[in-house]
């Protein structure tokens, strides 16, 4: 197969080129229209340039300024969202709600330190120490035509995964894929002893925005056969997010996930008064916290399917459960959580460790730790040897913890669901088999 080089434009795109949440444009859509070629995923990039003011009218940040924004997402921390449609259909194929919020947990975990500190900076805007990030990214030169570049892949089920899309109005029939943007108030905070208010109006820009990807060309006879096929199908991955709160020392999470073949499920922590707050960072990935700023330790964790013990049949009981005063977060938490977000064994480099989640009664933001910030989260896996998940259609899945929450301070939990999904295509139309 022969392959091509595509540079596409907003459908969208203003006037004056740029786009920004406060000024109206929260949402950039990109075609990829419908032709008789195959799109490699793991190509695709979204790339543009990026800036942050103090106020609409002003040209940029001050150099001293008290602004900060997540040192582990940089530019991946204004995608609120990214949805993935049919051009021709309008069918959803992935949508995933929280994408900030889940690149939170998935960037630290399958990156080096390395990796944030040399081509993360360079394409995403990441840098894993806050102070070197507020100066070279938010607090840039006060040149209104100095702007930051950046080149992104969108992680994804479907982008990720190795097959070859197809565009053909037979098969998918071209892609629509959307990035809604994150609340200003969300993407940036002010540092301990800055007073937030002072920067309300504070806004992030992007300009000259594009999205390049490559694409395959089939040779004439599988083109022909790919086209005279009654009906096919397309298998890929997919992530699904929930939101749920708790406020007690017995946290329960449930939901029904009304999906047949999930793989596994992740979650990512916040004190729900830190989200859209300029005086807290909404993108940490923390543990339980009490309203005093002291960690609610997790004792005893365990997760269900239907209200039984599964995938793993004991309860698991925590260092803090006979040492209270042990700030080390327990292995098999970690452990968990990062086999469900990749598989264990295949993670060969990670930013996760020991200093960046343990347990702090005084830590309120990620700049509190070192190497990038705070990688807390709680999770399991289902199925890591076959790829094939387990049935959650007509069952609840449950998460079940003993904390110490002690006060009034509820805990958002941002659950992701990783699954498997089918693309069904033929002369009725499309549907996804979930």
């Amino acid at each position: 197969m022969s392959q091509m080089n595509v540079e596409i434009v907003p459908s969208n795109v203003t006037s004056n080129g740029t786009i920004s949440f406060k000024d109206g444009n929260p949402v950039i859509q990109f075609i990829i229209g419908e032709q008789d070629r195959m799109l490699l995923g793991q190509s695709v990039r979204f790339t543009g340039k990026f800036r942050t003011l103090l106020t609409s009218a002003s040209s940029s940040t001050s150099g001293t300024s008290n602004l900060a924004m997540s040192e582990k997402l940089g530019v991946y921390s204004t995608l609120d969202t990214l949805t993935i449609k049919s051009q021709r259909t309008g069918q959803t194929l992935e949508s995933i709600r929280h994408y900030n919020r889940f690149l939170a947990s998935y960037l630290p975990a399958v990156n080096s330190l390395d990796d944030n500190m040399t081509h993360l900076y360079e394409s995403a805007l990441i840098l894993p120490s806050y102070e070197a990030q507020t100066q070279s990214v938010v607090n840039i030169p006060s040149s209104s035509s100095t702007q930051n570049h950046f080149c992104v892949n969108l992680p994804c089920g479907l982008l990720n995964g190795g097959n070859p899309i197809p565009l053909m109005a037979e098969a998918v029939g071209g892609l629509l894929i959307e990035l809604h943007l994150s609340p200003d108030s969300q993407v940036f905070h002010t540092l301990a002893d800055a007073d937030s208010a002072s920067y309300s109006e504070s806004l992030y820009e992007f300009s000259d925005v594009s999205l390049v990807a490559e694409l395959a060309e089939p040779q004439p006879d599988m083109l022909q056969q790919m086209k005279s096929q009654p009906s096919g199908t397309y298998e890929y991955n997919s992530l699904t997010s929930y939101y749920q709160t708790i406020n007690s020392a017995n946290g329960i999470i449930n939901f029904q996930l009304g999906l047949s073949r999930v793989l596994g499920v992740f979650s990512n922590i916040i004190p729900a008064a830190h989200i859209n707050n300029l005086a807290f960072d909404g993108l940490a990935t923390l543990y339980p916290t009490n309203n005093d700023g002291a960690s609610a330790d997790i004792k005893e964790l365990f997760f269900t399917r239907n209200g039984s013990k599964f995938p793993i049949d004991f309860n698991i009981n925590t260092l803090q459960q006979t040492d209270p005063k042990n700030k080390t977060v327990d292995s098999q938490i970690m452990y968990n959580y990062m086999n469900a977000i990749s598989k264990f064994a295949d993670i060969t480099r990670t930013s996760i460790g020991p200093v960046n989640s343990r347990y702090s009664d005084s830590a309120r933001f990620d700049k509190d730790f070192a190497d990038g910030g705070c990688a807390f989260g709680v999770g399991v896996a289902f199925d890591n040897i076959s790829d094939q998940g387990v049935d959650f259609r007509n069952v609840n899945f449950g998460i079940n913890m003993s904390l110490d929450l002690t006060s009034d301070s509820p805990q958002a939990f941002f659950v992701f669901v990783h699954s498997k999904n089918t693309l069904v295509f033929g002369p009725q139309g499309m549907q996804v088999m979930q």
